[in-house]
């Protein structure tokens, strides 16, 4: 064999390994989270105090982990293309805890009420501090209603 057909076969093997790459990862499902259980179980407003105090720190801990976070309904946001997203925290305070519902659960969601008492697990994906010190934010995503009391 000559070293042109090697090269070609080389070539065609690694384009079709590419390309068998990518149609997994485009067909990839994210996985539903209501069976996992959480690395913690942590009150809102710990949360966002942990943040708050040492972003650096708390990151380390929380930061791509799935937590278990405990608070009162602040708001309920329903968007137009039918996600949820359920805001926690002290309604005296700005800071929240945004947690995004994992579509796949948005029933559960839309059977919140404001100020009812609710555990929503989800991935930590971060947090965004108010430049003026108005509030501040951490973020939820692939979220999961665990219990509520309405």
């Amino acid at each position: 064999m000559n070293w042109r057909r090697i090269i070609i076969i080389v070539v065609v093997l690694a384009g079709a390994a590419a390309g068998i790459y990518g149609w997994k990862e485009y067909h990839r499902k994210n996985a539903d989270l209501a069976g996992l259980k959480p690395a913690y179980v942590i009150k809102a407003s710990d949360l966002i105090k942990e943040y708050s105090e040492d972003e650096s720190s708390a990151n380390k801990k929380f930061l791509g982990k799935i937590v278990s976070v405990e608070g009162l309904v602040k708001k309920i946001n329903h968007d137009a293309d039918g996600y949820y997203t359920v805001i926690l925290g002290d309604t005296a305070y700005l800071s929240s805890v945004w947690c995004a519902i994992d579509t796949t659960h948005s029933a559960d969601a839309a059977n919140l009420k404001p100020i009812s008492s609710v555990r929503i697990k989800g991935f930590v994906t971060g947090f965004n501090k108010d430049e003026l010190g108005l509030g501040a934010d951490v973020r939820l995503n692939q979220s999961v209603v665990e219990k509520h009391n309405n």
